[in-house]
């Protein structure tokens, strides 16, 4: 018998405008919809041989910019974690 799916929520650490940790991490679905700042890393790719930078078309469904030429690869920074690990 299948295990029943069970959705997990991403906190992430909320930031004051200078960038400094708040005190409690938010859900991660909160945090777009309250216009929370929080962090995010970015990595880009660029192919050293063709001199190309690689970009990605952000999905239809996204909630921001849906549908638009996008960084190589990004994400939110869950709470406690360093933008390093993210980026690994």
């Amino acid at each position: 018998m299948a295990e029943p799916y069970v959705e997990q929520v991403e906190y992430r650490d909320i930031l004051t405008k200078i960038g400094k940790k708040s005190t409690f991490p938010s859900p991660g679905g909160d945090v777009h919809r309250d216009g929370d700042y929080h962090k995010a890393v970015h990595v880009w790719n660029f192919a050293e041989r063709t001199q190309e930078l690689l970009l990605q078309k952000r999905a239809d469904c996204k909630d921001s910019w849906p549908g638009l030429w996008d960084i190589s690869s990004a994400g939110h920074i869950s709470a406690g974690d360093s933008s390093l690990i993210t980026a690994q």
